[in-house]
């Protein structure tokens, strides 16, 4: 039976909440026990392990989930492709990993490298299951899967880093948290893969999953650039202070509006050839995703000068980084649908031009302000690089995509607008009310963890209660649990409200 949207929405919410919140709690205590040089060097490796991970998985999952009918062949040769690429991809990131220590100027970079590269491998035996399921809209089990996992890498990563590990605790944190998920998917999914190899129905694939590729490497390079450039530039002091700033703030995005993304490509396919209900169905996630990210994106900004002096002293040139990252996350999150909706119009090449011309544009931005700065403080040099990525995202990304989305949905302003009034209010409450602590006499003289408690209770009544008080949608599900099919139908017409057929 198919699930419903609602459902898996669900489900997707709570693999992502979970896998976020867990993430965001290890990442501040490592960041707390560690301090910005060695979570630097870190995300260095991490940059460029991610890039060789890229080549694994070479858009066929996105394939195995947009095609309306599948062999057993095609899943068959899927998962030997991407196995016998992920022993070929370790050796390749092992056999390269000095040269890009050598670059970083960080000798003991390559040993955290080959560390890593297992879990290039690992991942190559996920990707088959985990498309399955997520074609299934079975996002319960992807959810158990995901928490659990994320749960015990970053225990034993916590672990070691209080045994003085330094680094490696975040390498083991990884590594467990790979092969943990790779256990559980093997025993949730029923697919097991058969001795069977074809070159036909490979190529029947990579027509889809080539652009679909060139696609992911366009992302990867559009996050992780920032990264990159400054480890070359300055050094992993800075890159320690904008990688904490940039995983808060993605892993808020992540919670707000991937659970939903990862719903949407499935939801969009099963719906290419009936425009009405594609119409509601990108409707329903735009509703969902800004309700959610416009006020947590609001509360993490203002609360970003509390947050980074309660992590030490080191730590405070970051508040403004989270503060542009959060403003920009809010403003991104509208223009988010237009992958997967092009993906589900089977148009990957038109998504990949698209992609592709944006990064370029975006990283020769980044490199402009990369050497502007390069001569100046750590402060000087992370901003720079920061207010180079929120121009280019608010002033030409984001007004670009959202006219390509609304136009191909047929989705007007108007529509588009009306259903993000009461988050738009939550998020200036919010706003408000924190920042409007701080002129309390009382407020500072407690210390900074005090401070960030406060502005968290009080932004949450009342950014919650602003909602609550402005949409229905939002009452209903506070009121009953997550809402059935009809109610998500109402989020994507709220004027249907007055018509609501008694339950």
């Amino acid at each position: 039976m198919k699930r419903s949207l609602t459902n898996a929405i669900g489900w997707s919410c709570s693999a992502t909440w979970g896998d976020r919140a867990f993430s965001a709690l290890f990442n501040v205590v490592f960041a707390a026990l560690l301090g910005p040089r060695d979570f630097g060097v870190v995300a260095i490796a991490m940059v460029y392990v991610a890039f060789i991970q890229m080549f694994l998985e070479q858009g066929l999952a996105t394939a195995l989930i947009q095609r309306q009918t599948l062999q057993p062949k095609h899943l068959d040769t899927v998962f030997w492709v991407n196995l016998s690429s992920g022993l070929v991809l370790a050796g390749i990131s092992v056999s390269f990993s000095s040269w890009w220590a050598n670059i970083n100027h960080l000798p003991g970079l390559a040993q955290i490298i080959a560390a890593l590269s297992i879990s290039v491998p690992i991942q190559g035996m996920t990707i088959v299951q985990f498309a399955l399921l997520q074609r299934d809209m079975d996002f319960k089990r992807l959810a158990l899967r995901s928490n659990i996992s994320v749960l015990i890498g970053g225990s034993i990563g916590i672990a070691m880093a209080f045994g003085g590990m330094g680094v490696f605790s975040l390498v083991a944190q990884q590594l467990v948290k790979d092969l943990t998920a790779l256990l559980l998917l093997w025993r949730v999914s029923s697919w097991r893969p058969g001795v069977r190899f074809s070159w036909k129905y490979l190529n029947e694939l990579l027509g889809f999953s080539i652009p679909t590729f060139a696609v992911r490497l366009a992302n990867f390079a559009d996050t992780q650039a920032g990264v990159a450039l400054l480890g070359v530039l300055v050094g992993p002091s800075a890159v320690g202070l904008y990688r904490l700033a940039d995983r808060l703030t993605g892993t808020i995005l992540s919670a707000t509006t991937g659970a939903i993304q990862s719903v949407s490509l499935p939801e969009f396919s099963r719906h290419q050839n009936d425009h009405a209900m594609l119409r509601d169905s990108v409707l329903a996630c735009l509703r969902v995703s800004t309700t959610m990210t416009l006020p947590a994106m609001a509360g993490i900004a203002c609360v970003s000068d509390s947050l980074m002096a309660a992590l030490g002293p080191q730590w405070v040139p970051a508040a403004d980084v989270l503060k542009l990252l959060s403003i920009l996350g809010m403003i991104l999150s509208f223009a988010l649908y237009t992958g997967p909706l092009l993906q589900a119009l089977a148009k990957p090449g038109s998504l990949a031009l698209l992609v592709w011309t944006r990064n370029i544009v975006g990283l020769g931005c980044l490199v402009i302000a990369g050497y502007i700065v390069r001569g100046g403080t750590v402060y000087q040099q992370v901003m720079g690089v920061t207010l180079a990525r929120f121009a280019f995202g608010v002033f030409i990304v984001t007004p670009f995509f959202l006219y390509i989305l609304l136009r191909l949905s047929k989705i007007s302003f108007r529509e588009f607008a009306a259903p993000t009034i009461p988050s738009i209010c939550s998020a200036i409450s919010i706003a408000v009310s924190t920042l409007a602590l701080p002129h309390f006499d009382s407020f500072g003289r407690r210390g900074p963890i005090v401070a960030l408690t406060a502005q968290i209770i009080v932004g949450g009544i009342c950014g919650i209660g602003t909602l609550c008080a402005l949409d229905p949608q939002v009452r209903r599900i506070l009121r009953k649990g997550l809402p059935r099919r009809y109610d998500l139908e109402l989020a994507a017409s709220p004027e249907l409200e007055q018509q609501q057929i008694p339950r």
